[in-house]
């Protein structure tokens, strides 16, 4: 919610923007349909039941993506790795849990529309391999859904987390180099379910990817005011 409000003092075009969190209160939601959010992205079952009473409210219909826990486990460290199971954001393929709030946002037509899925395992990764798996059970499950309600989702979001220099041990890929190897890899999944355009089928839909700090960390950094901080006594526990 802070950072959205945020994005509106700034005047960030609304449509460019997805609102992610896996608590979003229903102010929350409130504020990001009244600024016109270009998608909402749901992480929970609870959460279809929120927005759909938000945009009810409203009169207005929801774009929303379903955040899909899709299993992988990133090379990355085990706090920041989001895409396996048993971890507090997004829904599980493996359960059925991200089908099924499929199924109930296409059940909504009046107050949702399920523009995709989204997916993020982790943070400060370094390699393409996880993504590969990534996208290839989103495909999946993408296809999997339109088959199901004969409906057509226009969007897959593959998320972020791609790795910045922190150290000189790290070694990242360019920006563009991920873009690069991001559509190699998407392509190939989609050859494979022969969705193109060549053999009659409907044509991709639109993929994205979040590079984040990919792109800012290496711009700047970040200053730190030193100073001294008086202990505060409470209940005989010192505490800074």
């Amino acid at each position: 919610g802070g950072e959205l409000s945020v994005a509106q003092r700034a005047g960030f075009p609304a449509e460019r923007i997805a609102l992610h969190g896996n608590n979003k209160s229903a102010a929350e939601i409130e504020l990001a349909l009244r600024y016109g959010v270009g998608r909402i992205v749901i992480d929970s079952l609870d959460e279809v039941e929120r927005i759909d009473r938000v945009a009810s409210a409203l009169g207005v219909v929801a774009p929303v993506m379903v955040r899909v826990t899709v299993g992988v486990e990133a090379h990355t460290h085990e706090f920041i790795a989001t895409a396996h199971e048993d971890q507090k954001f997004g829904l599980s393929l493996a359960t059925g849990a991200a089908a099924e709030a499929a199924r109930r946002v296409v059940a909504k037509p009046d107050t949702m529309r399920l523009l995709g899925l989204h997916s993020h395992i982790g943070s400060q990764i370094f390699d393409t391999g996880g993504f590969e798996i990534s996208a290839r059970r989103l495909i999946g499950l993408h296809a999997q859904i339109e088959e199901e309600h004969g409906i057509t989702m226009a969007h897959i979001d593959l998320g972020g987390g791609f790795g910045i220099a922190y150290t000189s041990e790290h070694t990242p890929l360019s920006p563009a180099e991920l873009g690069e190897q991001m559509a190699d890899l998407v392509g190939r999944e989609f050859k494979a379910l022969r969705r193109d355009e060549s053999d009659g089928s409907s044509a991709y839909p639109k993929v994205s990817i979040e590079p984040g700090r990919a792109i800012v960390g290496p711009s700047a950094f970040t200053l730190y005011e030193v100073g001294t901080v008086k202990p505060v006594v409470v209940n005989e526990r010192v505490t800074r």
